[in-house]
């Protein structure tokens, strides 16, 4: 009787065993990526910190947490110190071949950070470009444009209106100060065409010339307009023959490579690339923009600007070794895109100061 019950035991223990969820143990890295995951008075915050909650809410997991550096994060998983990473890391051909990827979580771009301009270069740029080639072109159009309208005005009027339009040059320059005056509604009065061919000629100038210094005044109003919005450097072939950093086995190094920019400085790390950007050992630093705008945010970092320029398109994923199982792949996967289908992900975005794309 004893042993029956004995072996009726072991058989519900062994049931209740069996049902038992089993919970999967993974062994997680981060490193510090503002504003994705950092630390702040000693705990975890930033946008991707809170995502990995949101996946721990819907799965067991029995999580092992260790810290390490940003430039060891693809060593790291490749050599399979830990399973997955919590940091921003661009998904690539090149990082595929030895890592898995989780579904992309941000999409961003790589920007631009260099040197602010002082108000004398603004000057200078906007002094140039006010007095460019075309603006001497269009200058000289209408000085023609006023000459001859004063010329055929003095034509008419040098014979009977010799007081105010005489002969010569003088009588030819009494018509081009008519017509200039004429053309800008100033309105002297000290000139007038008498004659009915003369003011015949001034009634068609008068009408041409609203038409003509609106679109004089349109054109300069554009050109200082796109001088105040960007100038040549806010382009990224500007820096193709200029020494630009960027930070070694990054998405932008690669980007830079392929595209040909052969003056590139690789740099171990974010932090030592902006060094090189305060020490003038580059003109540019290239990095992921979201990075770029956290550190521009420091103090000492306000003698620089970041440009409005975006390129070279990358999705951030949660990177992880291969030998996560594909079961396990699958539950991170899934509550990630739950969470980010999610409303409150938009306002994380937003709390953290990233584009919502």
């Amino acid at each position: 009787m004893r042993l029956l019950l004995f072996v009726f035991c072991c058989l519900i223990g062994f049931l209740a065993f069996g049902r038992t969820k089993r919970v999967d143990t993974l062994v997680v890295g981060y490193a510090n990526s503002a504003p994705f995951i950092y630390e702040d008075k000693g705990q975890t915050q930033g946008a991707l910190h809170w995502l990995w909650e949101q996946i721990l809410e819907k799965n067991d997991f029995v999580v092992h947490k260790q810290k390490i550096a940003a430039e060891n994060v693809l060593d790291s998983l490749s050599q399979g110190e830990m399973d997955l990473c919590l940091y921003p890391l661009s998904i690539t051909s090149e990082r595929a071949e030895f890592l898995n990827f989780s579904t992309p979580f941000y999409l961003a771009h790589s920007g631009i950070m260099t040197d602010e301009l002082t108000s004398w270069d603004k000057a200078v740029i906007f002094m140039n470009s006010f007095f460019s080639l075309n603006f001497f072109r269009v200058l000289g159009t209408l000085a023609l444009v006023i000459l001859i309208f004063g010329f055929l005005t003095w034509v008419f009027e040098r014979k009977r209106n010799q007081e105010e339009f005489g002969g010569g040059i003088k009588g030819l320059w009494s018509g081009f100060w008519w017509s200039a005056v004429t053309m800008t509604t100033v309105g002297y009065g000290d000139k007038s065409p008498k004659t009915t061919g003369g003011r015949a000629v001034a009634l068609v100038w008068m009408f041409t010339a609203v038409v003509i210094i609106s679109s004089f005044t349109a054109s300069i109003a554009s050109s200082l307009t796109v001088t105040e919005l960007g100038t040549e450097r806010d382009s990224i072939e500007y820096y193709k023959e200029k020494k630009i950093g960027t930070v070694e086995n990054s998405a932008t190094a690669k980007w830079l490579k392929d595209n040909f920019y052969k003056n590139k400085v690789l740099y171990p790390s974010k932090e030592e690339l902006i060094e090189g950007l305060k020490n003038k050992e580059i003109e540019a630093a290239a990095y992921d923009l979201p990075m770029l705008k956290e550190m521009l945010k420091k103090n000492e970092l306000n003698k620089f600007e970041i440009l409005d320029i975006k390129y070279n398109p990358q999705y951030y994923a949660i990177g992880m070794n291969r030998r996560v199982s594909d079961t396990l792949r699958k539950k991170i996967n899934t509550a990630l895109l739950k969470s980010t289908e999610s409303y409150e992900w938009k306002v994380i975005l937003s709390e953290y100061g990233l584009e919502i794309k």
